[in-house]
C-alpha cells in the first residue's frame, strides 16, 4: 500500500517570506500534524500570494497544440534551450491549431509576452502583410517575404511530419499573426510561413529571445518595459478587479492593448500614466507626475515599479486620476484644476494617510478611493474642501508648476486643514 501524504496549506496574499517568527509558526504547524498520526509523510505547504497566482493561471489547463510541418530542421544544442526548431508550415494550418483553439475561437493570450499588441490591420506594416494576401501571385510568396513566428513552448516534441507544443507564447510575430486572423478567408493551402519554435523554461532566456526577436523590427527601448513581471502582476491585478469594478479601469502593459475592445481611453493607463499617477500618491512627487514623467520610466523605473510593491496602491492611484478628471470635466471643480491634479492627488495621499482610521476605513487606499468615488454626498464635501483648501488659487505659472517648493507649500495647507476637526 502506499504511504499517505498528510499535506495542509495555509493559504495568505501576503507575498512569501523567510521571516523567523512565520517559519516558527509554521514548524509548530508541522509537528502537530506529525502527532496526528495520520500519514507517513506530513507536509505543511506556505501558499502565499504568488502560490496562489501560479494556482488560479493553472485553472484553466495547459494549452497544447500539434503543428503540422512541410518541413523542419533542428537547431544545433545551446546553453539553457531545450530544444529548437525551425519549421516551413501552411498559414492555414498554423491559424486552425496554433492561433484559434479547438472551437475556433482566437487564443488571446497567446501574445502576452509581446511588447506590443495588435497595432490593426491597416497600420503601416499591417497593410504591406495583408497586400500580400490580397494578390493570388503573392500569396505563394507569403512565407519568403515574411519574417516568421517565433515562438516559445514548455515543451517543443516532433513525431513525424508534426511538431508537438505545449503551454506556448508567440514572442515575436504578433502583427502577422493577427492578420492572418482577421483576413483569414483569404489564407489558402498556397499560403506558407516560417516558425521558430523553441523550448526553455529560463525567464532570464525567454527575456532575451523576446529582446532579441524584437530587435529586429521597430520596437522603441521603452516598450520593452512591458515584459517586467511585476508589470504583468499589474495587469493581471486590474484585470481580476476591473471584473466586480462599475468604474473599470485597464492597464495597458502592451501598447495597443485594448484596441480592439472599443475601451473608453480615459479608462485605460499605460505604463506611463500609471507611473505618473503612483509618483503622486505614493512618492509624494506631483512635480515628476506633472513635468518630467519620463524618469519614471526612465532612471527611476525601478523606484516606481518595485517588485512586491501591492497592486492595490497603483490602483487606487489610478483610480483617483480616473475620478479627479471626470470630475473636472462634469465641472464639479474649475477647469483650471486640471494641471494641477498630480498636486491635489498628493494632497489627498496626505490627508487619507494620517486620518483614515477617524474617517472609517481601514486602510489609507480605502480612505482614498472613498475620497474620490462620489459626485455629491459626505465624501464629496470632503474632497471639495481639501480641493479649495489645499490649491485656493488654481491660477498657478508654468514655473511654479513644476518647482518643490509649490508641493511644500500645498502640503502644508494640508496640516492646516487637519486642525479643523469638523473637517472629517
Amino acid at each position: 500500500m502506499d504511504s499517505l501524504i498528510y499535506t495542509s496549506i495555509f493559504l495568505t496574499a501576503a507575498p512569501d517570506t523567510d521571516a523567523p517568527e512565520i517559519n516558527a509558526a509554521f514548524s509548530i504547524g508541522e509537528n502537530s500534524l506529525k502527532k496526528l498520526g495520520y500519514a507517513h509523510d506530513t507536509r505543511y505547504v506556505k501558499g502565499h500570494r504568488d502560490f496562489i497566482h501560479d494556482l488560479w493561471l493553472s485553472a484553466d489547463g495547459p494549452v497544447e497544440a500539434r503543428l503540422p510541418t512541410i518541413g523542419y530542421a533542428p537547431f544545433p544544442a545551446a546553453p539553457n534551450i531545450n530544444n529548437a526548431y525551425v519549421a516551413t508550415v501552411q498559414a492555414r494550418n498554423f491559424i486552425d491549431t496554433v492561433l484559434k483553439s479547438a472551437d475556433g475561437t482566437p487564443r488571446k493570450k497567446l501574445f502576452e509576452e509581446n511588447v506590443r499588441d495588435f497595432l490593426g490591420v491597416d497600420a503601416d506594416v499591417n497593410s504591406e502583410i495583408a497586400s500580400t494576401l490580397d494578390e493570388a501571385d503573392k500569396k505563394s510568396r507569403f512565407g519568403l517575404m515574411n519574417n516568421g513566428i517565433t515562438i516559445v513552448a514548455s515543451s517543443v516534441r516532433p513525431a513525424g511530419q508534426e511538431i508537438f507544443i505545449r503551454d506556448f507564447q508567440i514572442v515575436n510575430g504578433c502583427q502577422t499573426s493577427n492578420v492572418l486572423i482577421s483576413l483569414d478567408e483569404k489564407v489558402d493551402a498556397s499560403v506558407s510561413l516560417m516558425v521558430k519554435l523553441i523550448e526553455a523554461d529560463e525567464p532570464s532566456v525567454i527575456d532575451d529571445i523576446v529582446r532579441a526577436t524584437n530587435r529586429q523590427s521597430k520596437v522603441e527601448d521603452a516598450q520593452f518595459i512591458s515584459t517586467l513581471d511585476v508589470l504583468r502582476k499589474l495587469e493581471q491585478y486590474f484585470n481580476a478587479r476591473g471584473a466586480s469594478e462599475t468604474n473599470r479601469l485597464y492597464f495597458e502593459r502592451r501598447k495597443g492593448q485594448y484596441a480592439p475592445e472599443n475601451v473608453v481611453p480615459v479608462r485605460v493607463f499605460d505604463v506611463r500614466e500609471t507611473a505618473r499617477c503612483y509618483a503622486a500618491i505614493t512618492m509624494m512627487r506631483p512635480d515628476l507626475a506633472s513635468r518630467y514623467p519620463n524618469r519614471l520610466t526612465g532612471e527611476l523605473l525601478n523606484d516606481v515599479f518595485k517588485p512586491g510593491s501591492p497592486e492595490e496602491t497603483y490602483y487606487t492611484a489610478c483610480f483617483a486620476h480616473y475620478r479627479l478628471k471626470m470630475l473636472i470635466s462634469n465641472k464639479k471643480f474649475d477647469g483650471r484644476y486640471s494641471k494641477l491634479r498630480w498636486h491635489l492627488m498628493c494632497a489627498a495621499s496626505k490627508y487619507c494617510s494620517e486620518n483614515y482610521k477617524n474617517l472609517g476605513c481601514k486602510t489609507k487606499n480605502e480612505a482614498i478611493y472613498s475620497l474620490f468615488s462620489a459626485n455629491e454626498g459626505v465624501w464629496f464635501d470632503r474632497l471639495n474642501a481639501l480641493v479649495t483648501a489645499a490649491i485656493p488659487d488654481p491660477d498657478i505659472s508654468r514655473d511654479l508648476l513644476k518647482s518643490p517648493p509649490l508641493t511644500a507649500t500645498i502640503l502644508s495647507n494640508v496640516d492646516a486643514l487637519q486642525e479643523n476637526a469638523s473637517f472629517a
